[in-house]
C-alpha cells in the first residue's frame, strides 16, 4: 500500500471512530443540552432528535447503539408532537399583584390551564420550557405587562426497594437524586445498579444511559419524564464478590450525587 494512502486511510479510521463517539446516544444528550437549563428547550430536542435519527440509520453502529437511538427519537418525537402536560399535572402560577392567578392549577380533560375569569389556556404540544411565555401572552390579553413566574409538578409510580413506594409528586425541574431522595433510602437489598424508569411496561431509561444521567444532573424534564412514569429499583439476588465490586461501579455516582443535596 503507499504511505500517503495508508496514512490518509489511518486518519480517515481515526476521524470516523471520533465521529462514532460523538454520535452515541449518550454524546448527543450531553452535546444538545445545556446544563444550565433545568428544562429542554424545542431546539435542543429537535438537535439531538436529529442526532438519534442519524445513528439510528447508520450500520457503522452496534444493533444495540442503533435500537437506544430508536427508542430516544421515539421519545423525543412524543414529547414535540403533543408537549409535556398530562391531565392531573400541576402547574403554579404567580402572577405579581393577581392574587386569584397566584395558586396551584392541575391541568384539566383537553391539557387545559383553566384561570379564574380568563377562560382555558390549550397546553397540548407546548413544553415545559415553553410555559412561561406561553402563560405570559395568554394572560397579557387581559392584565397589561404582567409578571409572570412558573413552577410545574407531575405525579409519579415508586416501586420495588425505595423506603417509600406508591405514588409521589415530584417537580419537573427536580433532578433525579432529588427525587430518589424523596422516595426515601432504598432498602439494603436494593440493586441499584438496575434502576429503571418505565412508562407502562416500556423501559425508557435504564443501565449505563440512566447512570450517565444521574452524574450529568439532568433534571426528570431533561429526561423526558412525565406523569404515570414508573421508577423501579429490584431486589439485588445473592451476589458473589465480583457481583459487589460491580455493584459499587454504579452506587458510587449515584452516592456522590445524593451527598450533594446535604
Amino acid at each position: 500500500m503507499d504511505m500517503k494512502i495508508g496514512i490518509a486511510l489511518a486518519h480517515g479510521l481515526v476521524a470516523a471512530a471520533a465521529l462514532a463517539l460523538a454520535a452515541t446516544p449518550a454524546a448527543a444528550r450531553q452535546d444538545a443540552l445545556d446544563a444550565g437549563q433545568l428544562y429542554a428547550t424545542r431546539a435542543e430536542l429537535q438537535a439531538m432528535l436529529a442526532r438519534f435519527e442519524e445513528t439510528r440509520g447508520a450500520d457503522v453502529y452496534s444493533d444495540r447503539i442503533r435500537a437506544i437511538a430508536k427508542d430516544e427519537a421515539d421519545l423525543i418525537r412524543l414529547r414535540l408532537r403533543d408537549g409535556d402536560f398530562e391531565v392531573g399535572d400541576l402547574i403554579t402560577l404567580t402572577v405579581a399583584g393577581q392574587v386569584s392567578l397566584s395558586q396551584q392549577f392541575t391541568v384539566a380533560p383537553g391539557r387545559l390551564l383553566i384561570l379564574p375569569e380568563l377562560g382555558a389556556m390549550p397546553l397540548t404540544g407546548l413544553l415545559r420550557s415553553e410555559l412561561p411565555d406561553s402563560a405570559r401572552a395568554f394572560i397579557a390579553r387581559f392584565i397589561k405587562n404582567p409578571q409572570v413566574f412558573v413552577q410545574t409538578s407531575m405525579r409519579i409510580q415508586a416501586l420495588g426497594e425505595i423506603g417509600q413506594p406508591g405514588y409521589h409528586l415530584v417537580s419537573s425541574e427536580a433532578r433525579l437524586p432529588d427525587v430518589l431522595a424523596l422516595l426515601g433510602q432504598p432498602s439494603p437489598g436494593a440493586k441499584l445498579e438496575d434502576m429503571k424508569i418505565r412508562r407502562g411496561k416500556e423501559t425508557i431509561w435504564d443501565g449505563e444511559a440512566l447512570q450517565n444521567a444521574i452524574v450529568q444532573g439532568r433534571t426528570m424534564d431533561q429526561l423526558s419524564v412525565r406523569a404515570g412514569d414508573i421508577i423501579e429499583i429490584p431486589v439485588a439476588p445473592t451476589r458473589d464478590i465480583g457481583q459487589m465490586i460491580r455493584g459499587l461501579y454504579y452506587l458510587v455516582p449515584l452516592s456522590l450525587a445524593l451527598l450533594k443535596l446535604f
